[in-house]
């Protein structure tokens, strides 16, 4: 009887582990079947994110006073007409405290960047305005387009 009772478990258990692997294996397909290919989802990131990023870049490099990767970020028309050298002369660092993107509308290969940005100005620590800020796509990246 006792032996009897063994092969059964073993059945039992053979059986067992052969549901569980088909289990863990139809779910690992499943799991790669609704990924959509993962490297395509990647790669089409909506520009309201690809610009709030780059925005955000932006102002970190002018609140660390790294003028010259803030005007990396310049639109290839703009640096043209706009030496780096006359853009570290109209910038004016050291008073920027922190900025934040509040809202990004992106219509075809133009974006609008509504920047919070806190400042500090003669006496006044900590002051706050908005600032809109002009985003162009050319030949497949973006580039900020500063206001004459």
């Amino acid at each position: 009887m006792g032996e009897l009772l063994k092969k059964r478990m073993c059945g039992m258990v053979y059986e067992l582990r052969r549901g569980v692997s088909a289990l863990i294996l139809s779910v690992g397909i499943m799991g790669c079947a609704g990924s959509g290919g993962g490297l395509t989802q990647s790669v089409q990131i909506e520009p309201q994110k690809i610009v709030a990023d780059l925005a955000a870049a932006r102002w970190e490099a002018l609140i660390k006073g790294d003028f010259t990767k803030a005007y990396s970020y310049l639109s290839p028309g703009t640096r043209d007409v706009m030496s780096l050298d006359l853009y570290k002369a109209k910038v004016r660092g050291g008073i920027w405290k922190k900025a934040n993107v509040d809202s990004v509308s992106c219509e075809q290969d133009r974006c609008k960047v509504l920047m919070a940005v806190e400042y500090s100005y003669r006496d006044i620590k900590s002051l706050e305005t908005r600032l809109d800020e002009n985003w162009l796509r050319q030949d497949g990246k973006w580039w900020f387009v500063p206001r004459r």
